[in-house]
């Protein structure tokens, strides 16, 4: 059979082998499992920090949308159009109808609230009614968001301005 040299180099190459195939499948993949696992604890640990730094804006935030939901909820019961809702607000703001332009831009489903946008032209208003009617459409009794504002000079009288607003008119979802 087999000398006692012979048996000691076989038992040793099986030991370094099973030594080998325990370090390729055991250690080493563990310890770059514990590596990356440490990395994506120092990740979540920066992000937590970065949201308790947050945490006034957020609570902040959250205060404005549950005010904004209120106006939406409470609005929904209305028998009229949005547009002419809206309409009637920017008469209301005491803008001439002849300067004032709204067309539809378009549905958009949302998770809370259901959207309508619409496009506001306001022609040969100052920067302080622009101000004022942004005001007013903001923290007014409708429920819209002022998506984007698009203010330009007018080329025959710098102190006047032409308005775009795209305007969000909010409505609850059905569930």
């Amino acid at each position: 059979m087999f000398r006692s040299r012979e048996k000691i180099v076989l038992v040793l190459g099986a030991v370094a082998a099973a030594l080998i195939l325990l370090f390729s499948f055991l250690v080493i993949p563990g310890i770059s499992r514990v590596r990356s696992l440490a990395r994506a604890s120092e990740a979540a640990e920066k992000e937590l920090a970065e949201l308790r730094e947050m945490r006034p804006e957020l609570t902040r935030l959250d205060r404005e949308v549950r005010g904004k939901m209120g106006r939406v909820t409470a609005a929904a019961n209305s028998t009229e159009s949005s547009l002419s809702r809206l309409t009637a607000s920017v008469q209301e703001a005491g803008f001439p109808q002849s300067a004032v332009s709204i067309k539809s831009g378009g549905t958009k489903t949302g998770e809370f609230a259901n959207e309508e946008a619409f496009d506001l032209k306001v022609e040969n208003i100052t920067y302080l009614e622009a101000v004022q009617l942004l005001q007013r459409l903001e923290t007014g009794p409708l429920p819209v968001a002022v998506r984007s504002a698009n203010l330009k000079s007018r080329y025959d009288d710098p102190k006047y301005l032409d308005a775009t607003l795209r305007i969000g008119f909010l409505a609850p979802t059905v569930r």
